[in-house]
């Protein structure tokens, strides 16, 4: 028996669980999102039986009295200053892929479907990861709000059963009797042709339960084939084969404002949710970047293009953010913003490196300076901030050159010579020195005419600090100090 017990736990535990995320103003946030809370009335419109119609509207325009449904002359009327946007159906579908690939962090199995404003992940098998589906879907339901999405969910052991669930948060556990615990919600739920749900209302039916109670046959006969598959798909009677979506190669975003932004202090409020969004994209395909391009569209001048760029590939928000931080403050509007792209041309694998308890790993002391390049080279410009490397000539001022933080070093070091030279060679008295070890011959550059030939020494000055000094008999005679050992 307890074994029997025990596989019936475990058969359980592997029942998929499916959760659904429902974005019910999904054409109202694709507008406002890259906007703060106070925002001017806003109304999304849209034409319903020939007649331009609310379908939504903000916070400023419902306290001011515009209401769904309401015409749009009407709305007006109430509202002089009311901003009507017409539905972009385009954006809306782009802001949906864009979603389902942020959700692929918390589900590998995400399934999007055509003509709704949601999508549906399988949950079952990360569990043990993320915890049941109720506290999952509240995290979610958090995170997509702090990238501008209001979402609604709920989870059951069938797709077509969470998309009802959804609507009235019901979290519904594998092996619930689906027909008694969906059974008291309304038809208006089902995704059903809009003509056959008149004809069902017509008919006196209501809740789902007045469905469930008829004869298939009856069903099939009133209202076609599809409604008793449907039905099936529903309770779980028969499979419901979900095309899974697959995450981009790359990842675009275009954010139109729903008013100018004059100051750079103000986009970091729009950008910062754009980049929590990459973020969220990033850790779900396993990926990273080293480079973020930004256009910032002006209605009468030309883009502004800003790039952010990574010493290493990432897919922290918070580093992104700090050299946005950086690139804002340098940065010259010529006019106010309209709107904003943003651009990851390639995702990177990434590559997470193990840390350690006291961050005394040389990998970690590497990461910390290649931050601090990016901030610097944000703030002071690309050019400002360089590396060196190296260049096949004996002569010490020559075997140098920069070269920017993206190149790979090829500098040999050599413990004999020190790593800081001075500008220029600076006269000295040898006898002012402790000769510690030399000579070393240097007689080069007759091909280029700039010849020398010398003769360096290691010396110590009466402080104990050891340069490096040279006897110099071509093209000048005399000793001079050329460097300084750390």
């Amino acid at each position: 028996m307890k074994q029997a017990r025990a596989a019936e736990t475990l058969f359980a535990h592997c029942q998929p669980t499916w959760l659904v995320v429902r974005l019910p103003r999904l054409a109202l946030d694709c507008h406002t999102r890259g906007q703060g809370r106070r925002s001017s009335p806003i109304a999304i419109t849209e034409t319903v039986r020939a007649r331009e119609t609310v379908i939504d509207c903000n916070a400023s325009a419902t306290a001011a009295g515009v209401q769904r449904g309401m015409p749009v002359p009407a709305a007006c009327a109430i509202v002089p200053e009311l901003q009507a946007v017409t539905r972009d159906l385009a954006a809306e579908e782009a802001a949906m892929q864009r979603i389902a690939a942020w959700c692929y962090q918390y589900s590998h199995q995400v399934h999007l479907p055509a003509g709704r404003s949601g999508l549906a992940l399988e949950v079952g098998a990360s569990e043990r990861l993320f915890g049941k589906p109720e506290p999952l879907a509240r995290r979610i339901e958090h995170e997509l709000a702090r990238i501008g999405y209001r979402a609604a969910t709920g989870s059951a052991p069938t797709p077509e059963a969470a998309w009802l669930a959804a609507h009235d948060s019901l979290y519904l556990a594998p092996g619930t009797n689906l027909r008694q615990a969906l059974g008291g919600l309304p038809l208006g739920y089902l995704h059903l042709q809009k003509g056959g749900l008149e004809a069902m209302e017509s008919m006196g039916l209501g809740r789902l339960r007045d469905l469930l109670r008829l004869p298939r046959k009856s069903l099939a006969r009133r209202f076609g084939p599809e409604l008793p598959a449907y039905l099936d798909r529903l309770l779980g009677i028969c499979p419901d084969p979900c095309p899974l979506y697959q995450p981009p190669e790359a990842y675009t975003v275009n954010l139109e404002l729903p008013a100018e932004i004059a100051l750079t202090q103000g986009l970091l409020f729009p950008l910062k949710r754009l980049l929590d969004e990459l973020c969220g994209v990033l850790r779900g395909a396993d990926a990273a970047v080293q480079e973020v391009r930004i256009t910032l569209g002006h209605e009468d001048s030309s883009d502004s293009l800003l790039r952010l760029g990574l010493q290493s590939p990432s897919q922290d928000p918070e580093r992104l953010l700090s050299v946005l931080r950086e690139r804002l403050e340098r940065l010259k509007l010529p006019g106010a913003v309209r709107s904003i792209r943003l651009e990851a041309p390639q995702l990177l694998r990434f590559a997470p490196g193990q840390q350690r308890l006291f961050g005394d790993d040389a990998s970690e002391r590497a990461e910390g300076v290649g931050q601090l390049a990016e901030r610097l080279q944000a703030r002071l410009g690309e050019e400002a901030v360089r590396g060196i490397a190296g260049v096949e000539d004996h002569r010490p001022e020559y075997s140098w050159r920069t070269r920017s933080l993206g190149e790979t070093a090829t500098c040999t070091p050599l413990p004999h010579r020190p790593a800081w030279l001075l500008p220029r060679p600076r006269r000295c008295d040898i006898q002012a020195y402790e000769i510690l070890s030399g000579p070393e011959r240097i007689e080069s550059g007759w091909w280029d005419g700039r010849d020398c030939r010398r003769d360096y020494f290691i010396v110590r000055d009466a402080s104990g600090c050891r340069l490096w000094v040279f006897r110099e008999y071509k093209p000048r005679n005399g000793w001079f100090v050329h460097g300084i050992f750390s």
